[in-house]
């Protein structure tokens, strides 16, 4: 009997000329960037005439023969031009994506707006939910879930409990986390988290039953108690990818003892990590069912989903900007990037091109900040003097200053 070779799963197109581009952009390949859109082209949404000029500006940058200025013009134009019902919003955010991977943040925005008017239209109710959550439209919000609330989705159960939050339970269905031992340590102390940046918090935000958590880097394990804000204190930390594997690389996972929680971003429900359920170790809550076009949390937004999924969580965040400041890390949470070979600056860069603003495209800031920022407008978490003031900027403001501090100053 003949058996029937197997054929490899298809790649999405959308995913695909993401990770090109990006790739070709780091590596300064024009010709592979040129190769990668117009290869692409149809699959992602875009005719010839578009996907040309799309090169045109992105290979303008790298070698630097456009200017930040030009580029950020005439994408906005080509926004304009290809501004259709019939254009799909997956292909409005990978525009947005791969506008932002070369550190146009203001001029992508034209991208966002449309992918996010495409989501409203859609029949989908999630998608709805989804526009108005990134819209930062409660009313929109309500209104879409009556079509959703039925559903019991992950998708769904994350949009209502998300809405639960924002709307202070008029709106939305809680749905807590059925991890109970995270849930006694968390629910019974108030909770400070404490990102990389600079901070107005201080000791005197402790209380004798406080819990501080922090993203644990690599080399970055434990903080000077002289130096740091919080005196050194810290008692939950979570774990990204990248750091995992560095821990499980180098065998260091008595790095993790001590701890009274140590959470792990896991990325797909059905990803297998032999470490988690041992002792303190954990898969956080992810939101990524929160996001669109593809997007990813980066760990601060992360973290306070993880909080906020039990009951009367009491939660503060500092630390964080989400990098709309020159320190976006202080001199005790910068590391040493092994897979490169070299340390961070303040702002997390180690001097490659455009270094920032392709992760920056992927773990979509603007996303990230909403998810934070409305339910920080909405009470249920408390933030520091340098996060509120991200949280009120007008979207368009934020991404004015990315430009400024990674799109011009750092390419």
């Amino acid at each position: 009997m003949r058996l029937t070779r197997l054929l490899p799963k298809r790649r999405d197109p959308h995913t695909a000329v993401i990770t090109g581009v990006k790739a070709a952009v780091r590596g300064a390949n024009t010709a592979r960037i040129r190769k990668e859109l117009l290869t692409r082209r149809t699959q992602v949404g875009m005719t010839l005439v578009q996907a040309n000029e799309l090169s045109h500006i992105i290979n303008g940058r790298v070698d630097d023969t456009i200017t930040h200025e030009e580029a950020s013009a005439r994408l906005v134009a080509l926004a304009e031009e290809m501004s259709s019902p019939s254009v799909k919003a997956k292909t409005w955010f990978t525009l947005e994506n791969l506008a932002r991977t070369i550190g146009c943040f203001h001029a992508s925005h034209g991208f966002t707006r449309r992918g996010l008017d495409a989501l409203a239209l859609s029949e989908n109710p999630h998608d709805r939910v989804l526009h108005a959550i990134h819209r930062r439209d409660l009313d929109a919000a309500k209104a879409s879930w009556s079509s959703l609330e039925g559903e019991s989705n992950a998708a769904s159960v994350d949009a209502g409990h998300y809405l639960w939050l924002w709307s202070q339970g008029s709106s939305g269905r809680a749905h807590w986390s059925d991890d109970a031992s995270w849930s006694a340590l968390v629910g019974s102390h108030p909770v400070i988290l404490l990102g990389p940046a600079p901070t107005t918090l201080n000791k005197k935000a402790l209380t004798p039953h406080s819990l501080a958590g922090r993203v644990l880097m690599q080399d970055v394990t434990s903080w000077d108690s002289g130096k740091d804000p919080l005196g050194g204190q810290c008692d939950l930390v979570w774990v990204s990818r990248e750091t995992r594997n560095w821990i499980r690389d180098h065998n260091a996972w008595d790095l993790l003892d001590g701890y009274q929680a140590v959470s792990f971003r896991v990325d797909r429900a059905n990803q297998e990590w032999p470490e988690i359920g041992n002792g303190s170790l954990r898969a956080a809550h992810n939101p990524s069912t929160l996001m669109v076009g593809g997007s990813s949390p980066n760990m601060m937004p992360l973290m306070v989903w993880d909080v906020l999924k039990v009951p009367d969580a009491s939660l503060t965040l500092g630390g964080t900007t989400f990098f709309a400041s020159q320190t976006a890390y202080t001199d005790t949470n910068r590391r040493f990037k092994h897979t490169l070979g070299r340390p961070t600056d303040e702002t997390g860069s180690t001097g490659e091109l455009f270094e920032r603003c392709p992760t920056f495209a992927r773990h979509n800031v603007t996303e990230n900040l909403t998810l934070v920022a409305n339910l920080a407008q909405a009470g249920a978490l408390t933030v520091d003097d340098e996060c509120r003031r991200v949280v009120e900027l007008d979207v368009l403001d934020y991404l004015d200053e990315l430009d400024q501090l990674y799109g011009i100053e750092r390419r």
